[in-house]
């Protein structure tokens, strides 16, 4: 199973590369560059705040439709059907709490229109996620890999188009940025639909109301723990903007642009959950060992990073400069802080997903809400003191104290043996990367290259010590799959 996990991921890595940094640093951040941090802040906000409420879309059903389907493929055409349906009327409730949600904090004008089409593309991606959800449990996971790409491609081609002319950069406005966002989505949505069609040989849509009940009954501590994670990852923009109220579009605007590199290298870690959920759902109903898996995927994530976090934490001043117009020392600071968290968050996207998989959700729940009130309280005290800076402080103190809790509620929920070796081993490659990079900033040459062979000297590293290894890389990659 490691070997199927280990080919799936490469192939999955590979079409995200291909097109998630060029979404990312070529048209997310030129659109930001384009409109400016205080109207991409608008943005900012109020796509967090849709977030917020998203849960009301989907209410865990993702989550439980695909460890259920993993393990019993059969009910894939009887749940499809009903769960369509049910879809649809969450979508119509979502969108009337969110704008609701948002007159009660006294948004109005144009900024409710452009939350409503975010809570259009917040339904479309919901919608997208459900009928992949499938997919994947299906273990189809090149075509679920060419999913979860597609509308960010469709968005490269349309967005460039429109910042690369000159006489349409220079008119460029964020609602022509959800415009595209919104048509990608349909598309991606089509596109899903037609390939689950193909699979079922039909789609209906049928209402039941016992079936909802039950399905709502399930579901409800997926969407409860979905729920509380949304909140203390996404409030923190939220909360800038309304405990500053003199310069607090411009703040998030600012944090934006940090927490943008944050959520790009944790789309690397998103990518190992997606895959591992229902490869672990399945090995858990088979009563297999899932601890050398669980192993393996730590160890490379945590490789991966380190090493993000210490060039992020050496060189925060030249990204940002590079990346942003409105680039200084104080925005630095903020990535700087800021790419700590990815720390906890790697951990949490193997052990939290893992601790799903075998219905741990009570305890998963508990820790959630306790992330919940320790962000509130920590942005709620640092914020007003030291803005966007405190409230990345905030959220590296949330995401560490997470990802180690999910890491001992995994050693202590599935027994496994404390590997003294293999802990030593991940701790001096820590503390060897930080030496590696402050020595080597030092050095008088250009940073993109000190950064580069920052990175390939700790990688390296990694391979004397063994943490990842060539041949046994090669042989769970080159074999054909026999489990």
């Amino acid at each position: 199973m490691q070997r199927f996990f280990f080919r799936n991921l490469l192939f999955l890595i590979f079409v995200n590369l291909l097109i998630k940094p060029l979404w990312i640093f070529g048209i997310d951040r030129s659109v930001q560059n384009a409109v400016g941090s205080e109207s991409y802040g608008v943005y900012f906000i109020i796509t967090n705040l849709s977030l917020l409420t998203q849960i009301l879309l989907d209410l865990g059903i993702s989550h439980y439709n695909n460890r259920l389907i993993a393990q019993k493929e059969h009910l894939l055409t009887s749940q499809l059907s009903h769960i369509l349906s049910i879809k649809i009327f969450l979508t119509i409730f979502y969108l009337l709490v969110t704008l609701l949600a948002a007159v009660a904090l006294n948004y109005h004008g144009h900024v409710l229109y452009l939350l409503f089409l975010v809570g259009l593309n917040q339904a479309f991606a919901s919608l997208i996620t459900y009928v992949r959800s499938n997919i994947s449990a299906l273990h189809h996971f090149k075509v679920d890999s060419m999913l979860s790409v597609m509308d960010k491609a469709l968005m490269i081609m349309v967005c460039g188009m429109l910042l690369i002319l000159p006489a349409f950069r220079s008119q460029f406005i964020i609602d022509w940025f959800i415009y595209a966002q919104l048509g990608a989505y349909a598309l991606t949505l089509l596109t899903a639909l037609i390939y689950v069609l193909r699979i079922t040989g039909r789609i209906s849509m049928t209402f039941s109301f016992q079936f909802s009940r039950e399905l709502l009954r399930n579901t409800f501590p997926f969407a409860l723990l979905i729920a509380l994670m949304m909140i203390y990852g996404r409030i923190d923009a939220v909360m800038i903007e309304k405990l500053l109220p003199v310069d607090g579009e411009h703040e998030a605007g600012l944090y934006a642009s940090a927490f943008r590199l944050l959520d790009a290298l944790n789309q690397f870690g998103f990518l190992f959950s997606i895959l591992l959920l229902p490869i672990f759902s399945k090995m858990i109903a088979q009563k297999k060992s899932i601890e050398n898996l669980a192993a393996s995927g730590f160890t490379v994530i945590h490789i991966c990073a380190v090493i993000a976090a210490a060039g992020c934490w050496f060189y925060s001043s030249e990204i940002m400069h590079l990346l942003y117009k409105e680039a200084s020392d104080y925005s630095s600071s903020i990535l700087k802080v800021l790419m700590l968290g990815i720390l906890g968050s790697t951990s949490t996207y193997i052990f939290s997903t893992l601790l799903t998989a075998n219905n741990n959700l009570k305890q998963l729940i508990m820790v959630a809400a306790a992330a919940v009130l320790v962000n509130f309280l920590s942005n709620l005290l640092l914020i007003p003191v030291y803005k966007a800076w405190g409230a990345s402080i905030a959220a590296v103190i949330t995401q560490i104290g997470i990802g180690m809790t999910h890491l001992i509620l995994s050693v202590v929920v599935f027994r496994f043996r404390f590997n003294k070796l293999l802990v030593g081993k991940l701790c001096l490659f820590a503390l060897m990367s930080i030496a590696i990079f402050w020595g080597i900033k030092t050095a008088p040459i250009n940073w993109m290259i000190s950064l580069s062979l920052g990175a390939f000297i700790c990688l390296a590293f990694a391979f004397l010590l063994r943490l990842a290894d060539t041949g046994r890389i090669f042989a769970l990659i080159s074999k054909n799959p026999t489990e």
